[in-house]
């Protein structure tokens, strides 16, 4: 899963050769070596390497950075929440399906059918890419982790179950369903801090090019924290 890794003979010696692998937007939820459960996100782009993302109250949005072409744009694929938080569920979200699905949680709404409704209402993403739209579901009270994604063929959600120390996965493009074997066994971010370094280039997530910005939740038994990292490219 990831790059290719090409075996290149050269004399006598043999080369390991890495080709990096364009995935898109990432949304990861797992637990870290602590035990606290984690929700993050990470903007990977080609084209448009101006996006931040800035923390406001409850939610991180991404942003187009002051002074780019797309500075004034109200759409949608540029300007959204990618995260949001309360007492009870953390969303995390490649779109403007985050605040329906954390209002229908809050209004009562099983995770499953939270996901289910928004994601089939909304679709994937009408864009020249058909770009799925993907999202994870912290639930602090069930200590449980979902994910979910819609595709243009494809809608999927599943419960996660994983260990302390891995973050499962899924990315807009080539990695969409979430899967069980999708997951990065090797997640040793101590603080929201770390976890947006990690999954911008660390472990798996070092393999998928084009970083440009990142947001993290983790939840510990003192409290919740959140992280933005920016300025990546």
């Amino acid at each position: 899963m990831g790059s290719l890794v090409i075996d290149c003979y050269v004399g006598n010696h043999i080369r390991l050769e890495k080709i990096e692998m364009y995935v898109g937007r990432i949304v990861g939820v797992g637990r870290s070596r602590q035990g606290n459960l984690v929700a993050a996100y990470r903007v990977s782009s080609r084209s448009f390497p101006n996006r931040s993302a800035e923390k406001l109250g409850n939610t991180v949005q991404i942003v187009a950075k002051p002074g780019s072409a797309d500075a004034a744009s109200d759409s949608p694929y540029i300007v959204y929440e990618c995260l949001i938080w309360g007492p009870r569920f953390a969303v995390v979200s490649n779109g403007t399906h985050t605040r329906p699905i954390y209002e229908r949680l809050n209004a009562g709404n099983h995770p499953r059918d939270a996901i289910v409704s928004v994601l089939v209402g909304l679709d994937r993403e009408f864009d020249q890419h058909d770009t799925p739209r993907i999202c994870g579901l912290v639930d602090l009270a069930e200590n449980k982790l979902w994910l979910g994604s819609i595709t243009a063929t494809s809608l999927s959600i599943l419960p996660i179950e994983v260990p302390h120390g891995q973050l499962a996965y899924i990315t807009t493009y080539e990695f969409p369903l979430p899967r069980i074997e999708q997951v990065d066994a090797d997640f040793d971010a101590v603080d929201p801090k770390a976890v947006c370094r990690h999954i911008t280039d660390a472990s798996v997530f070092s393999q998928f090019e084009k970083p440009v910005c990142a947001a993290s939740w983790v939840a510990s038994p003192s409290g919740v924290e959140v992280a933005t990292l920016n300025a990546i490219r």
